[in-house]
């Protein structure tokens, strides 16, 4: 027997084994995932292209009206001229 002062104790060693792991289904979940934040951006893009198309639209509608009246008021005026004058 012999007789040890300095002695350490080995250290233990690490061996966790998960119980149940299906690789298939981390697959699946990691490419859900994916396919979200692609939905996401596509659902961001879709909201951003209304909101312009609806600007677009409010502004040329609001320069037909311009036109529409600057029309109107070359139409009278030569209207005047030819008939009053």
């Amino acid at each position: 027997m012999r007789v040890v002062f300095f002695r350490r104790p080995k250290p233990k060693a690490f061996n966790y084994k998960p119980r149940y792991y299906d690789q298939e289904k981390e697959e699946l979940e990691e490419r859900q995932k994916q396919i979200n934040q692609t939905k996401e951006v596509a659902e961001l893009r879709r909201e951003l292209d209304k909101s312009w198309h609806k600007s677009d639209k409010k502004t040329k509608r609001e320069a037909l009206k311009r036109s529409m009246v600057i029309y109107l008021i070359i139409a009278i005026a030569l209207i005047y001229f030819i008939f009053f004058m």
